[in-house]
């Protein structure tokens, strides 16, 4: 009881000193929030068309069926062209959200391309593919509520380490989609470009989760000056 009632005295004393400093920090993070949305209101129209596609590809299977891997390897390289001409109208503060988002989002697409060219474990791969992409868009809100976390609360209270178990927690399920698509690939009988395609998509899946598993990390380790009473 003592050290709480010490914890709250230091706690009033330093918000006394601290909020005029953390003040000017919010108001220049402000205007850099009304920058960075300016930049993408600017660039709204030229954002790639495959953030829809890859959103509502459990639904347009008709769109795939028929794709030779040939078509699949050019729809993907358009996409990524489409994304580099994006990323080069777009702040630097947002390019590597935007970079992150939309690598994921062709990977996605991408795998649920070569399903029809998968043999039996097309179906199985294109269910993972949507179930990875459902836990991305999860993933991303948790990381927004992170990156946004006041500097008052990350001072005082360190990081948002609910968010960052949430994240953490899906990293895990994420593991095990990875795990699983790796051991239907390596015992299926591919054609070589197909396989090929597949697993540079895993790897992209994987880099991007290891980037969250990171970031889940370091926002657990962030204690701030009072993270031990809560």
């Amino acid at each position: 009881m003592k050290k709480i009632i010490i914890a709250l005295i230091i706690l009033v004393v330093l918000a006394t000193f601290a909020l005029p400093v953390i003040a000017v920090k919010e108001g220049d993070g402000v205007k850099a929030g009304i920058t960075v949305a300016a930049a993408t209101t600017q660039t709204k129209d030229a954002t790639p068309k495959v953030e829809d596609e890859a959103e509502s590809g459990a639904d347009d299977s008709n769109r795939r069926s028929g794709l030779t891997i040939a078509e699949v390897r050019e729809n993907r390289h358009k996409s990524l062209e489409n994304l580099n001409a994006t990323l080069r109208n777009i702040s630097s503060s947002e390019r590597d959200r935007i970079k992150n988002e939309n690598e994921v989002r062709i990977a996605v697409t991408t795998l649920l391309d070569v399903e029809d060219l998968s043999g039996g474990i097309g179906r199985n791969v294109s269910a993972i593919a949507r179930e990875f992409n459902n836990s991305a868009s999860s993933m991303r809100k948790l990381e927004d509520r992170i990156q946004t976390r006041s500097s008052f609360m990350r001072v005082l209270f360190g990081g948002d380490r609910e968010a960052a178990r949430e994240l953490a927690a899906q990293s895990v399920q994420n593991n095990a989609r990875f795990a699983e698509l790796h051991q239907l690939v390596s015992n299926a009988t591919l054609n070589t470009e197909v396989r090929a395609t597949i697993e540079d998509q895993i790897r992209i899946l994987e880099k991007e989760q290891e980037r969250l598993q990171q970031l889940a990390a370091r926002e657990q380790e962030d204690r701030g000056l009072f993270g031990w009473l809560v």
